[in-house]
């Protein structure tokens, strides 16, 4: 996971010289007019609809926090409720205000080990989920633009507990690990902000909340993401 995750880093960065050397052919004007000026070309509107949606793919990575994982009264010990995450994502803009978006969400785990009720404890539990969201833009300069998001969150998350089998005679000989599979759906919401470093990349930054992650089952918590990433359009 690891690899995948630097090779889809080194592709988008690869191919943002690309970008922009394609769009130099295409527009030499505000090129020879940039030799003076380093804002030149880009005073136009942040995207121009006119042909129709703009489509566009990413990636991103952080860091995501299980707010309630760590809210157990019966449990003494540590407790991991943050994580590493990443996801890719894929839209589209229908107009310079509104848009969609889809993503596919790695949102690490979380962890627990120390004592409950007095009897020796550990548990981790590990979420994914895919997101669907409508999006809302607002244009703050000609290279920055502000977005808010609100949607659904189809999550999935994997859970383990070991405790002690309190059915032998001798305290804490055996543990019993259980293992539970949840899904289900949540309301998501986020905001961010993107910079237009060329017309075909974004560098994406943003904040997302879902809503009773692990719902009906035991530690349901909200989940916090935030990322950094970079976006790709070719139209």
């Amino acid at each position: 996971m690891k690899h995948s995750k630097l090779l889809i880093a080194y592709c988008l960065m690869a191919l943002a010289p690309l970008t922009q050397a394609d769009w130099v052919v295409r527009n030499p004007l505000p090129v020879v007019i940039g030799a003076n000026n380093p804002n030149a070309g880009y005073g136009d509107p942040i995207n121009d609809f006119s042909q129709g949606p703009k489509l566009y793919a990413g990636v991103s990575a952080g860091y995501s926090k299980q707010g309630d994982i760590c809210n157990d009264p019966f449990f003494s010990g540590t407790c991991s409720n943050g994580d590493l995450n990443w996801k890719v994502m894929a839209g589209a803009r229908f107009s310079p205000m509104f848009g969609a978006e889809v993503s596919y969400n790695d949102m690490g785990e979380s962890s627990m080990s120390g004592t409950q009720n007095g009897n020796p404890a550990t548990m981790r539990n590990e979420v994914k989920s895919i997101n669907l969201a409508g999006m809302g833009y607002m244009p703050v300069t000609p290279q920055i633009e502000a977005f808010g998001k609100a949607g659904v969150s189809f999550w999935k998350r994997d859970s383990e507990r070991t405790t002690p089998d309190t059915t032998t005679t001798i305290p804490n000989s055996k543990f019993i690990t259980e293992q539970t599979n949840d899904n289900g759906q949540s309301p998501l919401l986020g905001v961010g902000a993107q910079y237009r470093m060329s017309p075909n990349i974004h560098l994406r930054a943003e904040w997302e909340h879902m809503f009773n992650v692990g719902s009906d089952s035991n530690y349901e918590t909200d989940v916090d993401n935030y990322s950094l990433g970079l976006t790709y359009s070719t139209l």
